[in-house]
């Protein structure tokens, strides 16, 4: 690692995590294979999902949600008021933990039929899902027809819990809805460039994907994405003929660049992005070198809240035959629509283990406008961004990703950048680079960054060749380890000059949105 450190100077940086170095014995089987057993498996974990996630149910579902989205708001309302009071009964006769928590503030399942109710209930936090995982799912359930899922959490607020098969059927519907807004059908051509672990992170050599024959789907490793190897990648995407590309927003980008610099295209469909925020300036690059729509998707692995964006791009559609958002100040009570708050959701089809009013840990805020694509889904306004994005400056303001990176944009010869707030007032700017930078180009990004933070914040600035992503390859900008105090709300102004306000130019989504997954 490359570091200069500067007159206003901070603590240590972060934690880098690389590939977890202990698999199960399949994954170490799977790992050891030749190339053609584990396309074989591939797919053959492909046929699977076809089973698990297809079929006559799904058909229902899709039914459905292509006449639901035409409602209007009282219809999706209504439709939300009767599936709360299914899963609240459900709740409180089968989950002992929603039994003990109604009983004790005296509610019942009447006390609790419209979306307008639910504050009755307080905030579900990972906290509480830790201290009560087994009090929390329905004994109605077949434990053995369940699916307990694990997440990896990228803060340190990891959280487990059960999923039942309606639910992930629900929510493949909601993704193939998405998708089609876009143009694109099941069985053409795509590629997949997620954070699975599609071969041994050691390999060296192309080629750094699998086919999933199933789905006509080519699952790329996220884990040999280099410059030497970016060649490679264009290539198979060429000769593969995808039409479509579903992937982080920080990997398109990188994807995208390349191409800028070969002077080069390479014309898509569309390319879907997920799981990480997505700024302005990468999504006009991703659009401008692949040629097509770019389209964000926001979900969590929990399944209580789903959007996404249709060709229209004015913002994230709320599928609210998914799940209920609320947004929230710091005592979980609704704010108005246009201002930030928390994201609090309410699953409406899980239930091996219903989520009455969980804090996703994002930020959002509603939108007051509408779509002009017609649809009745309402639309998210200032687009979602991780609790942990958002910067607290000394002096309580609370500054959000993209006013943060600007600096950083005007610095020639970046390749990545990453800015950590450690405390209130120390913070490292850490910058991948192929040259190294001057002390006046790097006393000019802590000058331009204090600007925004304040004159009395120190700034580290550290040059690596390289900057760690994730163990499961995604990859945080900015990254903030004060937590996010409620005390006060979000500047709407601050956001909306940082661009955030514009979903169609500089909209983005964080939280992953689970694809095929083979």
């Amino acid at each position: 690692m490359r570091e200069k450190t500067h007159l206003r100077w901070g603590g240590g940086g972060i934690n880098a995590t690389g590939v977890e170095s202990v698999y199960t014995l399949e994954e170490k089987l799977y790992l050891k294979s030749p190339v053609f057993v584990q396309n074989a498996l591939v797919s053959y974990r492909g046929r699977k999902l076809l089973r698990e996630r297809f079929g006559a149910e799904y058909e229902r579902w899709d039914r459905f949600f292509g006449e639901s989205e035409r409602l209007d708001a009282a219809g999706l309302r209504a439709y939300q008021n009767e599936r709360l009071g299914v899963v609240v009964s459900h709740a409180y006769e089968t989950v002992p933990y929603y039994r003990r928590l109604m009983d004790g503030l005296k509610l019942r399942p009447s006390d609790l039929t419209r979306v307008e109710d639910l504050p009755k209930l307080p905030v579900l936090t990972k906290d509480v899902i830790r201290a009560n995982l087994e009090d929390m799912v329905s004994s109605a359930v077949d434990r053995r027809r369940i699916r307990k899922i694990f997440t990896s959490g990228t803060t340190g607020d990891a959280v487990n819990f059960y999923w039942d098969r309606t639910v992930d059927i629900v929510n493949n519907a909601c993704l193939w809805r998405g998708r089609r807004w876009a143009g694109f059908e099941f069985g053409e051509p795509y590629a997949t460039l997620l954070g699975k672990l599609i071969m041994a992170p050691e390999r060296k050599s192309p080629p750094f994907w699998r086919f999933n024959r199933s789905w006509n789907q080519m699952l790329m490793s996220s884990h040999h994405l280099t410059m030497d190897n970016l060649p490679h990648y264009i290539g198979a995407l060429r000769s593969f003929g995808v039409v479509a590309l579903d992937t982080y927003p920080s990997m398109a980008a990188v994807l995208a660049r390349y191409l800028e610099s070969t002077g080069d295209y390479l014309p898509l469909k569309c390319v879907f992005t997920t799981a990480e925020p997505l700024h302005g300036p990468d999504r006009r690059i991703i659009s401008e070198r692949f040629r097509c729509g770019v389209f964000d998707g926001y979900s969590q692995a929990e399944r209580v809240v789903y959007s996404a964006e249709c060709d229209h791009h004015r913002g994230h559609h709320l599928f609210e035959e998914h799940g209920i958002c609320e947004i929230v100040d710091g005592d979980g009570n609704p704010v108005e629509a246009g201002t930030p708050g928390r994201v609090v959701g309410t699953g409406l089809h899980n239930m091996a283990m219903p989520l009455l009013r969980y804090d996703v840990g994002d930020v959002a805020s509603l939108s007051t406008g509408v779509c002009t694509c017609g649809r009745g889904l309402p639309l998210m306004g200032l687009v979602a961004t991780r609790q942990g994005d958002i910067i607290s400056t000394p002096d309580g303001r609370l500054l959000p990703p993209l006013m943060i990176l600007r600096p950083f944009m005007y610095v020639e010869g970046i390749q990545a950048s990453q800015f950590v707030q450690h405390t209130l007032t120390d913070y490292t700017a850490r910058i991948a680079t192929d040259r190294e930078l001057t002390n006046k180009e790097t006393d000019e990004l802590v000058r331009n960054l204090c600007s925004r933070l304040g004159q009395t914040v120190n700034i580290k600035v550290e040059q690596m060749d390289d900057i760690p992503r994730s163990a499961n390859q995604k990859f945080r900008r900015v990254v903030s380890e004060v937590p996010l105090k409620w005390d006060g709300a979000v500047s709407t102004e601050a956001l909306r000059a940082a661009g955030a306000g514009a979903p169609a130019d500089d909209g983005g989504g964080a939280g992953p949105v689970e694809g095929e997954g083979a």
